[in-house]
């Protein structure tokens, strides 16, 4: 299901085979048996090309339902140990923290499990999990104009502040960013809207030298002291960073969520992450 879905969402079988960490000729045997197993024709295919059609589209939120119902199923047993695969998003930039420590030790305390990890934009991953692709995903809270029906359950939280090269004097925020070259992160991204609008709160404003989409790019342009910026401190050992040097921002905190579908809140896989992640970001060292 999880492969239909992909291709729903993305269009060509590649894309669908990239979502789901499969080939695409095994993604096209997973369509193939489903279509066997239904006893009908889902897609049209023409070429190379493989569409779905209309009874392709009634199966798709039928297809959502299943993957919700195996999940509720899973948590009947009395077994605290998660089973099966789980698709799991998270945030590319929290990569770089502490997150693989959590991802390992979930998968040392769950041997069964099969865990496949995408790693993007938030919007982009919140986007696969209310379409079906994704189980669940650890994304920034997004800004309370999205429309979604996902449920997202608050897991911890991390300082925006500004960061400079550890060669600089800081003065104060505000003489930083306006007086050297501002490195800002993509602004089309939830976190990047946040940081925009907390700086603007701050009654700062800032033209951007230039404005990157990868957060481990915009601190090695500030390692080597190319600029200053400003962006959530992660949680793990990126406070400790010798060639950087930290200055939060006042009340400003980005929110790191836990993103589900509403029939999967209460699952036993939903209440091992939430359990995992809410621990890590307990454990983390202080901000200050």
């Amino acid at each position: 299901m999880h492969a239909f879905l992909a291709l729903h969402q993305f269009g060509t079988v590649t894309a669908a085979a990239q979502a789901v960490h499969l080939s695409p000729a095994a993604v096209s045997v997973q369509l193939r048996n489903l279509e066997d197993e239904l006893g009908v024709e889902l897609f049209v295919r023409t070429g190379r090309s493989i569409l779905l059609n209309d009874r392709a589209h009634q199966l798709v939120p039928l297809a959502r339902q299943i993957l919700d119902l195996q999940a509720e199923m899973a948590s009947l047993g009395s077994s605290s140990v998660l089973k099966g695969r789980l698709a799991l998003g998270v945030i590319t930039s929290t990569l770089s923290g502490g997150l693989p420590g959590v991802l390992k030790r979930l998968s040392a305390d769950h041997p069964s499990l099969e865990l496949r990890i995408t790693a993007k934009r938030s919007p982009d991953l919140a986007l696969q999990v209310e379409a079906g692709v994704l189980d669940a995903a650890v994304i920034s809270m997004p800004p309370p104009h999205v429309s979604t029906s996902l449920c997202f359950l608050e897991l911890y939280t991390e300082p925006l502040a500004l960061v400079m090269s550890s060669q600089r004097h800081f003065t104060s925020v505000k003489k930083m960013l306006q007086e050297h070259p501002y490195i800002a992160f993509d602004k089309t991204t939830w976190i990047g809207k946040q940081i925009e609008s907390s700086i603007t709160d701050c009654g700062i404003s800032v033209r951007p030298a230039m404005e990157l989409d990868s957060h481990d790019a915009v601190l090695s342009l500030v390692r080597h002291d190319i600029g200053v910026t400003v962006l959530p401190v992660l949680k793990g050992p990126t406070r400790h960073d010798g060639a950087l040097k930290f200055v939060d921002l006042p009340d400003s905190y980005r929110t790191v969520c836990l993103a589900v579908r509403p029939a999967n809140s209460g699952s036993r896989a939903t209440q091992v992450l939430l359990s995992c992640f809410r621990e890590f970001g307990q454990s983390s060292p202080p901000s200050k």
